[in-house]
């Protein structure tokens, strides 16, 4: 009996909520938005907007204004800076740096402890359980993940137990102490912030291990893949690690680089899944072979609205207003101070 048939069974539930997306979707997002007011409430924005008198989404929708990030910059850099309680409860330690498309001026996206356990760790949980759910003989577990993140390097001075950095950096370093045991490459070879460094480093430290899936952006990924395959003097990266079945990706669109992976990876053994984990927050996942469409996933701590964008002066409605065939921007509140 394989260590994966004995782990199986945990992810099943996820597979059995999922299933329910359809009906009551509706709920869960009512259910995320109260949690989310609740935990904000004594908040310097729970208390500008009265999160504890507000009555469901179109009361919260009349009183909370969207906006863009330049409009909470200056709270977050607050926030970045120590103070607490500003756009979510407590002091946020964990930043993810994102590009800057307002003002070609870095992001920094609140990373709470909640946006870890919540969000973007039970995120990744349920890639894993839709993954076990297609591939029925997966015998992922038996072997070691291989998960290529980013670093801390920034351009701030921080105080003491801040870090910023890549939104893959911030998991890698609070995951939980466990999952190292079955994981490469080490902490602080994960954390390399020289990639000239980093790509000899992370091929040593998987060259002997029995890897069965990956997960990172495939644009970098590709490269680290070519340099096991040269350094073993391997054809292809099966000749390296036999028993590698999965590559979850996201970060970029997979479909540029997916004849280069077919060249290097042999298709009868090698599957693909495509996640929608941004620094915001983990939004969606493939769960089916035959689309590339992703689901969204409703209760994992975010709450969304949706505005047309062919109508840019409509109100944004709430998932049970949405309408098939029509094109929206993704509005958020997330358990990050992201309102």
């Amino acid at each position: 009996m394989s260590i994966t048939s004995i782990i199986r069974p945990l992810f099943a539930r996820r597979i059995k909520a999922a299933e329910q997306y359809p009906s009551n979707s509706d709920e869960l997002q009512r259910t995320v938005l109260r949690r989310l007011l609740s935990m904000a409430r004594n908040t310097e924005t729970g208390r500008r907007y009265r999160f504890d008198t507000i009555d469901g989404y179109y009361d919260y929708s009349s009183r909370v204004p969207v906006v863009e990030y330049e409009a909470i910059r200056d709270d977050v850099m607050r926030m970045v800076r120590g103070e607490a309680n500003v756009l979510w409860p407590g002091v946020t330690r964990h930043y993810a740096q994102s590009s800057g498309t307002s003002g070609g001026r870095s992001k920094y996206i609140p990373i709470a402890s909640e946006s870890f356990k919540w969000c973007h760790y039970q995120g990744g949980f349920d890639v894993v359980a839709h993954y076990l759910h297609l591939n029925p003989d997966s015998r992922m577990f038996d072997g070691r993940s291989f998960i290529l993140g980013g670093s801390f390097a920034n351009e701030l001075t921080l105080p003491r137990g801040v870090r910023v950095g890549d939104l893959s950096a911030n998991l890698i370093d609070g995951i939980n102490p466990l999952a190292n045991l079955v994981r490469v490459p080490s902490k602080r070879v994960a954390l390399m912030s020289d990639w000239n460094r980093k790509l000899p480093a992370l091929v040593e430290a998987s060259k002997q291990c029995n890897i069965t899936n990956i997960s990172g952006v495939p644009s970098w990924f590709l490269t680290v893949l070519k340099e096991a395959i040269k350094a073993r003097g391997a054809n292809n990266i099966h000749e390296v690690w036999p028993n590698l079945e999965v590559f979850f990706h996201g970060g970029i669109s997979f479909a540029p680089y997916r004849s280069e992976y077919a060249a290097i990876c042999d298709p009868s053994r090698m599957h693909y899944l495509e996640t929608y984990n941004a620094s915001e927050g983990f939004f969606a996942l493939q769960s089916s072979w035959d689309t590339t469409a992703m689901l969204l996933l409703p209760d994992v701590g975010v709450f969304y609205e949706f505005q047309p964008i062919d109508i840019p002066d409509a109100r944004p409605v709430p998932i049970w207003e949405v309408q098939q065939g029509r094109t929206y921007s993704l509005i958020i509140s997330a358990c990050n101070g992201l309102w």
